[in-house]
């Protein structure tokens, strides 16, 4: 379970985006994969610290780790929760992008909700919003943990893996009917020379720091991993699982290439292709999988980072405000579980306006990337908690804040405003 629930980092991006980066540029879609399997096969001994550190500071979140590292400074937790704000809102916004597509493309779900005056990311941000309130705020725990949440999301990476595996089946049984000379006329790259260009090895280095630091990794890795739990499977079966996902995009572009070629967006090409060819259960298999593989990710990502907003931020507040009132100290417990709910609500509105933003970006992974690199910001603290004693403080706060204007200047404002 605990193994099987750290592919929670395979979300919409990497069941329908993956298969667009493939398409267009060769094995462009590998270092998403690549990072985090060369982190767990060659950097085991890393994650087996960071599992030993949270278990001996019971952290509850990657923003009480860093702080609690540093001197317990309050300000730089807010500071590292505000950074997980900033990765997480434009990931979440990215899988209501995704699920939208692809209720479009199975049965005009969104043009009968947008009839009405609706709209599509709204209504999946509505529904996910209920189920991750009944996920994440049935009772507080004192270390964060989430054991049914965690059960749940392992069987929906075994639903997402499987749907993937069918759609890659049947993709290989419709190329295998093709004579050879229309096999070399298709028209994706996904096979093409692979390029090792130092923009590669970046997007792997930042895949691998983005394993690490993303808040809902950062949860299932560390603050859910308990004293009897066998973690040393994950070192194998993790990466396996990201190997197999990785392989198995290749068949699905190829095929989607040479049956849909350019009449339709390749990041749709997972759901389109099983409708191309009339198979009506892979394509079911297609829309569970793709699913499973967003409210997974969503339902953990705001829970996580729900759990950052009001241990770090809300509970100082509420404890000083009622500093001369002991019986509302006492009845802080209720007060919390209250203000999370309306947390994770907020956390999902905000994700909403975000996607109405970002609706113009074409590509998944470009919206992918963005919150991949947000995250990276925190790798710096976080590795230098680990190994550096003499790491300060204040300088992970100018380090984060100087990394945090960077990343808004370079990538969010050239994405948001016209060219």
């Amino acid at each position: 379970v605990y193994a099987l629930s750290l592919a929670v980092y395979c979300s919409s991006w990497t069941f329908y985006g993956a298969v667009g980066s493939a398409t267009a540029s060769a094995w462009s879609h590998a270092p998403i994969y690549l990072g985090p399997i060369l982190l767990f096969v060659f950097g085991w001994p890393l994650i087996r610290r960071l599992l030993a550190v949270g278990e001996r500071h019971r952290v509850t979140s990657i923003a009480d780790y860093i702080g609690a590292r540093y001197g317990k400074r309050q300000p730089l937790a807010v500071l590292v929760t505000m950074v997980a704000t900033a990765a997480v809102l434009p990931y979440i916004a990215l899988q209501f992008k995704a699920l939208a597509q692809a209720w479009t493309m199975v049965g005009g779900t969104a043009q009968e909700v947008e009839a009405i005056g609706g709209d599509t990311a709204l209504l999946v941000a509505i529904i996910l919003a209920v189920f991750t309130i009944l996920f994440g705020t049935r009772r507080l725990d004192g270390r964060e943990r989430h054991q049914g949440m965690m059960t749940a999301v392992a069987v929906e990476s075994v639903v997402k893996l499987l749907a993937f595996i069918a759609v890659a089946v049947l993709a290989l049984s419709y190329l295998s009917g093709l004579p050879t000379a229309r096999l070399a006329e298709h028209g994706s790259n996904a096979l093409g020379e692979i390029s090792l260009s130092a923009d590669f090895f970046a997007r792997t280095l930042i895949s691998a720091l983005a394993v690490l630091c993303l808040p809902r990794q950062f949860h299932a890795m560390v603050v859910e991993a308990r004293e009897d739990t066998d973690t040393g499977m994950a070192r194998w079966i993790f990466p396996l699982y990201l190997g197999l996902f990785m392989l198995l995009v290749l068949p699905v572009s190829i095929a989607g290439a040479q049956l849909l070629g350019n009449t339709v967006n390749p990041d749709v090409y997972v759901q389109v292709l099983p409708i191309s060819l009339e198979s009506s259960w892979v394509t079911v298999a297609a829309f569970i999988g793709g699913i499973s593989a967003a409210t997974g990710m969503v339902i953990v990502a705001t829970v996580s980072l729900a759990i950052m907003i009001t241990n770090e931020v809300v509970a100082p507040i509420v404890m000083r405000l009622n500093a001369d009132s002991p019986e509302a100290v006492l009845k802080l417990g209720d007060s919390l579980r209250r203000i999370r709910q309306y947390t994770i609500v907020g956390i999902l509105f905000a994700s909403w306006l975000v996607t109405r933003q970002i609706m113009g970006i074409p590509w998944l992974a470009q919206i992918g990337f963005i919150s991949f690199l947000a995250a990276a910001q925190l790798a710096p603290a976080l590795l230098a908690g680990l190994y550096w004693r003499r790491a300060h403080g204040a300088a992970v706060i100018v380090g984060l804040l100087a990394g945090l204007a960077i990343w808004f200047y370079c990538l969010v404002l050239p994405a948001m405003l016209p060219a």
